[in-house]
């Protein structure tokens, strides 16, 4: 697949590639045990909800200010910058000492928002025709760091404490910011029209961000649920294994799906993802609850994971399409700015709508407010593409 691009493209994927890897890597590795951390400094499911998602909070104030200073001052100085917040906020919340602590600690760390920085980067320097499979090159890493996150954070937190992981979260992000600052990267040049686009935020970009919010509310709260549900069914140990080939074979989809969406089909396949994550909602919070039988969770994490990983690889070029070059950083700014925004509110609404204690009244209440959202996202995306292909948006 990478013979697709030139060298200087594969260098500038790769780079990119690795910042996202290694620091998505160091989250995903406190997720499945989240839960259970922030149970270990307070008794509020709400408190540990808002710790939870607190990340995303942040993540969401500063995505769009520094995808916008990204199309100014140029991607590679402002995704360096923005590691450094990261790192010093997993440091805090290593020792957090209260649950207060570890959400100053989640606040400080999601302030490090350099993701629409990073996949700007990669939109303007792939050909068109070659973005979703640009996006799919660093799905693939990012779904394996994913992976490999989910097993190893209980079993690392397990023997070594899960405060530790925190520690290997900063650490992984010193390391990420090695590739990227070897990379040569220079702001691109814009004609004196071009210039009065720059950071530009399109209205159909900001309805597509709609979708990324409530699209990314559903993840955190399957994430809240996850641990809770997990040692529930499986004890406390062994647990870890329970998304391993549901994420396998959720990946393998979105890879070949991927292929298709570059053929013209990205909006198709923005459809299809959701209608999955629709389909996954009942099978993955209902019927293991109401029937006891731990194979409804496994079907419904094959679909939800299939949904989701096509997701994350194809609304990014569809936002794109929808903006214009000059001004990729800012639409994907404030669609990655939803989409962190929707993960804290997704961590405050798995503390109230899931608890820390499942029963089927509160999972039938998560059931019928997910499904819910889901339809409202394809109401979202209907309204900017009318479920037609997107015309790329000329330049000013």
């Amino acid at each position: 697949m990478m013979k697709a691009f030139d060298r200087n493209q594969k260098k500038m994927i790769g780079a990119v590639a690795v910042i996202e890897v290694l620091r998505m890597f160091g989250i995903f590795l406190v997720v499945p045990v989240f839960t259970l951390y922030g149970k270990s400094f307070s008794s509020s499911a709400l408190l540990v909800g808002i710790a939870f998602g607190s990340y995303g909070l942040t993540m969401a104030l500063f995505q769009a200010p520094f995808g916008i200073l990204s199309d100014r001052f140029g991607r590679k100085n402002v995704i360096i910058l923005g590691m450094i917040p990261y790192i010093i906020g997993n440091f805090i919340a290593w020792h957090p000492f209260n649950i207060f602590g570890l959400i100053v600690g989640r606040l400080v760390a999601g302030s490090g928002a350099v993701t629409s920085s990073g996949m700007a980067m990669v939109q303007e320097n792939v050909p068109p025709e070659r973005r979703n499979l640009a996006m799919a090159l660093l799905g693939i890493p990012i779904g394996f760091s994913f992976m490999v996150g989910i097993v190893l954070g209980p079993i690392i937190s397990a023997r070594l404490g899960a405060d530790t992981l925190f520690l290997i979260s900063a650490i992984l992000g010193i390391v990420s910011m090695i590739p990227i600052s070897r990379v040569s990267y220079h702001k691109p040049e814009y004609r004196v029209e071009e210039r009065r686009s720059v950071g530009r935020i399109e209205f159909k970009a900001v309805l597509v961000g709609v979708v990324g919010f409530l699209m990314s509310l559903y993840m955190i709260v399957f994430f809240y649920y996850l641990p809770l549900y997990g040692t529930k069914a499986y004890g406390s140990n062994g647990y870890e294994l329970l998304l391993l080939w549901p994420v396998i074979i959720g990946g393998i989809i979105a890879v070949v799906s991927s292929g298709f969406a570059d053929r013209g089909r990205t909006t198709l396949f923005s459809a299809i993802s959701l209608v999955l994550m629709l389909i996954s909602v009942p099978f993955v919070f209902l019927q293991p609850i109401a029937t006891g039988d731990r194979n409804w969770f496994f079907l419904g994490a094959i679909i939800f994971f299939a949904g989701f990983s096509i997701y994350e690889i194809v609304f990014t070029p569809l936002v794109s399409k929808l903006s214009r070059k000059e001004s990729y950083g800012a639409n994907i700014g404030i669609y990655n700015t939803m989409q962190f925004f929707g993960q804290f509110i997704g961590g405050v609404t798995g503390g109230i709508l899931v608890t820390l204690t499942l029963t089927y009244g509160s999972m039938l209440r998560t059931s019928i407010t997910l499904v819910i959202l889901v339809l409202a996202s394809l109401v979202f995306l209907y309204i900017p593409t009318r479920f037609r292909e997107i015309k790329r948006q000329p330049s000013s």
